[in-house]
C-alpha cells in the first residue's frame, strides 16, 4: 500500500475529534504534486461514509484580486446543504441594510458572523468537513473570515481541512493576516513527503503487472523524489514509448524525461515570469552548477530578472541550492525540460555554458560535460580540455568514455592536431578487440598523411590488430608498404630502423624468414633509437629469431628483458609484442619472471579496461601455467580468454586459439575429458583458427588423440604440427616438444627406428639451446624408448632437469616411468618413494587422471596409496586454502577475485568447499577458526612452493 498511514491518521483523528463534538482544524502542507488535492478528495469521501457534511472550496491563482472568491464558494455550498436562502441580516448600527445574498453588504465582521451562523447551522444537523484547496492563493477577506472561524471552532462538530503549497505566482498575500501567519492558527500542521521506495514499489507492481525489484523502486524514488505526480508522469511516458516489462530498467529510469511533466509545471508556474519556461531550460542544461549569472546568459535575461526567478522557483520547491550551485530537486524535471527543448537548441545551450564556465574558471570535469554535448566551437581551449579529460578517463580505465572526448575532439582540432587524434582514437579501439580496431586504424591511416610519428605508430597500432585476427600476411604487406615509402622520401633514420626491425618481427611469424640474424650486444643495438618502441623492436627482434631458431639462449634472455623494460604510455603499446616477450623468458626456462611479468600486465590492462590485452595475457598465463604444471590456473586462466575475451564473427582470434589448445590439455589432465575433446575436437576448429595458432591447436589435439587410444590420427596432427613449425623456420623444441611425443606415439605403432630418430633429433637440439625443461621432456622420450639399464639412468636425469625446471606435471610424469621402470627390475622400495613423489606432485597439480594412475601402480608395487582427505585443514587444496586466507582477513569476494584474477563465481566455488571442509557456515567462523590454535596450515615443501606462486584459481 502507498505511504499515507500518517496523513490518513491526522484526517482520522480530526474526523473524530468532530464526530464527538469538539472542533478541529488541520492543515496539509507540500510542493506541487505532492497529493496534497488527492488528500481532500479522500477526506471528503471519508467524511461522507460517516455521516459527515461536506462543503468544498478551490482557490485559484489571481483569486486574490476578487474579495471574497473563497468565501462565497464556502458560503453557496452552505446554503446549498441547508436548502434555504441567506435571511436579510438586520444592519449594524450606522450601515444601511444588506441586499440579500451580497457578501459584504455589513462590512467583512458582518460577513463572517453570517458565514459563522451557516456553518453553525449546518453543525447542527450534522458535523461539518470544510475542506479548503490551495490555502496560498485565497483572498485576503477570505483568509481574514478563516481566521475568525477557526477562533471558534471550540465546541462546534466542525473539521477545518486545507492545503498549502507554494505560491508559484508570486503574488499570495503578505500581509500579517496572509497565508503563513493564518497557517499557525491550525490545531495540527502536516508537511507531505514523498512516497517511500515501498510505496513506490507498489505502483511499480501495479504498472508492470509483475513485482518490482528493490534496484528499480530506488531508482524510481531518487528519480522523482516520490513524487506521486512526477511518478505517474514517469509511468506514463515508459507506457507511451512502448517499454515493456522487460525493457524497464535503472538506467531505462534514469534517461526518461516525460514532456507532460514540464508542461504541467510550466502551466502551474506561469504566474512567476513569463520567462520561467527559459530559465527552466537553462538550469536543465547548466544543472548542477548553475547559478543566477549563467542562467541570465543562457536563457537571455538580465541577471536580476533570473536571480527572482529563481528564487521563486527554488522557494517552490522545484529547484534547490547548495554549495555546488543551483539544480532540479528531483531529476526526472531536469531530464522533462532537456527532452522538451530542440536538439539544436539544447546543444547551443550546451555550448554557450561551456564557453560561460571557462572564462569562469570552473572546473574542468563541468566545462568537458557540456563540451561533449554542445556543438563544436573551434577554439583550441575546448580541444585541450577534451584531451585532458581523455588522457584523465584513461588513468582510471573509462576507455569509453576517452573515445567520447577524443571523437569529440576531432571536431574542436584544426589540421595539424587531427593527426595525433586520430592516432590515439584508433589506439583505444584495440581495446574492445582486433576487429573493431582494425576497422577504425584502416580509416585513420587513411586521413593521416606523410611520414610522420603520428602515422608510424598508427600504422604500428593496425599492424598489430591485424596480427592479433591472424592476418600477418597483410599485416607484412602493410608495413612492408610504409617501410618502402619511408625509404623514398627519405625519412628520419629512427623511424626507418624501427619499421626495418617491425618488419623483421613480421616476417618470422609469417614464416617468410626461417632464420634472423643471431642475437647482438644490447651495446651494439641502433644508436639512432631514442624512442622506446624502436628499442623494444630491435631488441626484439634478434631474442625471438634466437628462440625460434634454437640458439644463444642466455642472449635471447637478456635482450628480451632489455625489451621488455622499455616504458609503455598504456598497456595496449605493443602488447603482442610484449607478451611475445613473455613467452621467450618462459620457454628460456625463466618461468617465474615470465608469470610475475605477464601477471603484471594483466592487472595493467584489468585496470584500463582492455579486453583484448587482458585476454592475450591470460592466454600467455595458461601456457606459463600449465609448464609449471599449475592446472587450476591454466584453466582458469585460458577459460576466462573464452568466455569474457573478444569474439570475432565466425572464426577464432589469436588470444583465444592460444588459449583453445592449453586448456583442452589442461582440462584433460584434471580428469574433464568431455568437456576437452569439445574444446579441441571441435569440427570445422582448424580453418577457424588462424595460421599462426595451428601449430598449437595441432600439438594439444595430437596428444589428446594419442593419449586416448587414437594412436594414427594423434601422430598426423603431431607430424603436422611438425611440418607447420619448420615451414616458419621454428625448430626449437622449447616452443611445442612435438617431436618427442610424435616418438612416443611411432613406439605404440611399433615404429620404433622413426620414433629413436625423432626423440635423438629433439634431445640435440634442445641440448643446444639449452632450456632444462626441453631437454628434460627429450630425455624422458629418450629414457622410454632406451633400451635395458640406460632407460632408468635416462629417466632419472630427465627427472632432475624437470625439478629445476620448476615443471611439477612433467617432473611427476617422469618420476612414475622412474617408478614403474624400476619395478620391472625389481627394485621395488626405490620405485616406491619414486612413485609417492610422483603421486604427491600430480595431487598438487590437480592433475587427476595421472593421481588414478599411480594409485594403481603403487598398489601393483605394494604400497598403500594415501587416503584422499575429505574433511578438515589438511584437505583443503592450494586454491582453496589462499580464498580461505584472504576471506579471513576480511576482504569480500569481489577484493578476493580482484587479488587473484578471478572470478567471484570461482571465490564462492572455493569458499563453499571451504565451508564444507572445515564444518563452518560462514565466515566469522571462518576467521575464528583462522584465528585459533588450529590454524589453517601453511602449505609445507612442495605445497608452498606452488602455493606461493598461485594467483589464478580453478574455474567452475
Amino acid at each position: 500500500m502507498l505511504s499515507r498511514d500518517s496523513e490518513m491518521a491526522a484526517l482520522d483523528g480530526a474526523l473524530d475529534t468532530a464526530a464527538a463534538g469538539m472542533g478541529a482544524s488541520l492543515l496539509l502542507e507540500g510542493g506541487i504534486g505532492t497529493g496534497k488535492s488527492h488528500l481532500i478528495r479522500t477526506a471528503l469521501r471519508s467524511a461522507r461514509g460517516r455521516g459527515f457534511t461536506t462543503v468544498a472550496a478551490r482557490a485559484r491563482p489571481r483569486e486574490q484580486e476578487q474579495e471574497y472568491g473563497v468565501l462565497r464558494q464556502v458560503r453557496e455550498a452552505l446554503l446549498g446543504v441547508l436548502d434555504t436562502d441567506p435571511a436579510p441580516v438586520p444592519a449594524a448600527p450606522g450601515q444601511p441594510p444588506a441586499a440579500s445574498g451580497t457578501p459584504d453588504a455589513h462590512g467583512p465582521q458582518h460577513e463572517a458572523d453570517l458565514t459563522h451562523r451557516l456553518v453553525t447551522a449546518a453543525a447542527g444537523r450534522h458535523p461539518v468537513l470544510l475542506a479548503l484547496d490551495d490555502l496560498q492563493w485565497t483572498d485576503a477577506p477570505s483568509l481574514r473570515w478563516l481566521d475568525y472561524l477557526m477562533a471558534r471552532l471550540e465546541g462546534v462538530p466542525v473539521v477545518l481541512l486545507a492545503t498549502l503549497g507554494p505560491d508559484t505566482a508570486g503574488c499570495g498575500a503578505q500581509s500579517a493576516d496572509g497565508p503563513a501567519a493564518i497557517a499557525s492558527g491550525f490545531h495540527r500542521r502536516v508537511v507531505l513527503q514523498g512516497l517511500n521506495t515501498d510505496s513506490v514499489g507498489y505502483l511499480l507492481t501495479s504498472f508492470l503487472g509483475e513485482p518490482a525489484g528493490p534496484e528499480l523502486a530506488r531508482a524510481c524514488r531518487e528519480a522523482t523524489g516520490g513524487n506521486p505526480l512526477m511518478l505517474q508522469a514517469l509511468l506514463r511516458e515508459l507506457r507511451r514509448t512502448g517499454t515493456g516489462p522487460l525493457e524497464v530498467s535503472p538506467a531505462r529510469i534514469a534517461e526518461l524525461g516525460p514532456t507532460e511533466l514540464a508542461e504541467t509545471l510550466l502551466a502551474r508556474l506561469s504566474g512567476c515570469s513569463p520567462r520561467v519556461g527559459a530559465v527552466l531550460g537553462a538550469v536543465s542544461v547548466a544543472a548542477p552548477a548553475a547559478d543566477g549569472e549563467l542562467a541570465a546568459r543562457l536563457a537571455d535575461i538580465p541577471a536580476a530578472e533570473a536571480a527572482d526567478v529563481l528564487h521563486r522557483l527554488v522557494r517552490c520547491g522545484v529547484l534547490t541550492e547548495n554549495a555546488d550551485g543551483i539544480g532540479f530537486a528531483q531529476p526526472v524535471v531536469a531530464a522533462a525540460f532537456r527532452t522538451r527543448m530542440p536538439p539544436s537548441e539544447r546543444a547551443r545551450l550546451h555550448t554557450e555554458a561551456a564557453k560561460a564556465l571557462y572564462f569562469s574558471s570552473a572546473p574542468r570535469e563541468h566545462i568537458t560535460a557540456h563540451l561533449l554535448t554542445g556543438a563544436p566551437i573551434g577554439e583550441a581551449w575546448a580541444r585541450r580540455l577534451l584531451v585532458d579529460a581523455a588522457d584523465a578517463a584513461l588513468a582510471e580505465g573509462r576507455l569509453a568514455h576517452a573515445r567520447t572526448c577524443l571523437e569529440r575532439g576531432l571536431a574542436e582540432c584544426g589540421p595539424e592536431e587531427e593527426p595525433g587524434l586520430l592516432r590515439r582514437l584508433g589506439h583505444i579501439e584495440l581495446a574492445d578487440g582486433p576487429e573493431p580496431a582494425v576497422a577504425r586504424l584502416r580509416r585513420t591511416v587513411d586521413r593521416i598523411r606523410g611520414n610522420t610519428e603520428h602515422r608510424a605508430m598508427a600504422v604500428l597500432d593496425l599492424t598489430q590488430a591485424l596480427a592479433l585476427t591472424g592476418d600477418t600476411a597483410e599485416a607484412l604487406r602493410l608495413v612492408e608498404r610504409e617501410a618502402e615509402e619511408m625509404e623514398r622520401s627519405r625519412a628520419g633514420k629512427e623511424l626507418t630502423a624501427g619499421f626495418r626491425a617491425v618488419r623483421g618481427l613480421l616476417e618470422l611469424m609469417d614464416g617468410r624468414a626461417s632464420r634472423t640474424a643471431p642475437p647482438v650486444s644490447p651495446a651494439v643495438l641502433s644508436e639512432v633509437a631514442r624512442s622506446p618502441w624502436v628499442r623494444r623492436a630491435e631488441a626484439a627482434l634478434p631474442a625471438i629469431g634466437a628462440l625460434w631458431s634454437g640458439e644463444q639462449r642466455l642472449e635471447s634472455v637478456q635482450l628480451a628483458r632489455l625489451a621488455l623494460s622499455e616504458p609503455t604510455a598504456t598497456v595496449n603499446d605493443h602488447a603482442l609484442l610484449r607478451l611475445g616477450l613473455v613467452l621467450v623468458l618462459a620457454r628460456a626456462g625463466e618461468d617465474e619472471e615470465a608469470l610475475q611479468t605477464c601477471l603484471a600486465m594483466l592487472s595493467a590492462a584489468t585496470a584500463e579496461g582492455s579486453r583484448t590485452v587482458a585476454a592475450l595475457a591470460r592466454a600467455v598465463l595458461a601456457e606459463c601455467a600449465y609448464r609449471t604444471g599449475r592446472l587450476t590456473e591454466c584453466v582458469e586462466a585460458a577459460g576466462g580468454v573464452l568466455t569474457s575475451g573478444p569474439e570475432p564473427d565466425g572464426h577464432e582470434w589469436l588470444g583465444s586459439a592460444l588459449a583453445r589448445g592449453w586448456l583442452g590439455s589442461a582440462l584433460y589432465e584434471s580428469g574433464d575429458l568431455d568437456q576437452a575433446q569439445r574444446i579441441l575436437l571441435e569440427p570445422g576448429l582448424e580453418s577457424a583458427v588462424p595460421a599462426i595458432a595451428l601449430p598449437v591447436l595441432l600439438f594439444h589435439r595430437g596428444r589428446l588423440q594419442v593419449a586416448t587410444g587414437r594412436v594414427a590420427p594423434g601422430l598426423a596432427d603431431l607430424e603436422e604440427c611438425g611440418r607447420l613449425l619448420l615451414r616458419r623456420g621454428r625448430v626449437n623444441p622449447a616452443l611445442l616438444p612435438w617431436r618427442s611425443e610424435a616418438a612416443l606415439a611411432h613406439a605404440r605403432l611399433g615404429n620404433d627406428a622413426a620414433a629413436r630418430d625423432l626423440v635423438a633429433e629433439e634431445l640435440a637440439l634442445a641440448r643446444s639451446f639449452g632450456a632444462p625443461h626441453a631437454v628434460g621432456l627429450a630425455l624422458r622420450a629418450a629414457g622410454l624408448l632406451a633400451p635395458g639399464e640406460e632407460r632408468a639412468a635416462l629417466l632419472a636425469e630427465a627427472a632432475g632437469l624437470l625439478r629445476e625446471a620448476g615443471a611439477a606435471l612433467d617432473e611427476a610424469r617422469t618420476l612414475r616411468d622412474l617408478g614403474r621402470e624400476l619395478m620391472r627390475s625389481r627394485r621395488t622400495r626405490q620405485a616406491r618413494e619414486h612413485l609417492r613423489a610422483a603421486a604427491a606432485l600430480a595431487e598438487k597439480c590437480a592433475a587427476h587422471v595421472l593421481v588414478q594412475e599411480l594409485r594403481q601402480d603403487m598398489i601393483e608395487a605394494g604400497a598403500r596409496p594415501r587416503r584422499d582427505t575429505e574433511i578438515g585443514p589438511d584437505s583443503l587444496t592450494p586454491a582453496e586454502r589462499r580464498t580461505a586466507l584472504l576471506a579471513a582477513e576480511g576482504l569480500t569476494n569481489r577484493e578476493i577475485a580482484g587479488r587473484l584474477y578471478v572470478t567471484r563465481r570461482t571465490v564462492e566455488m572455493h569458499l563453499s568447499r571451504v565451508y564444507r571442509k572445515l564444518s563452518i557456515s560462514d565466515r566469522r567462523a571462518l576467521r575464528l577458526a583462522a584465528g585459533s590454535d588450529e590454524r589453517l596450515p601453511e602449505p609445507h615443501g612442495a605445497d608452498a612452493e606452488l602455493d606461493a606462486c598461485e594467483v589464478v584459481e580453478s574455474c567452475a
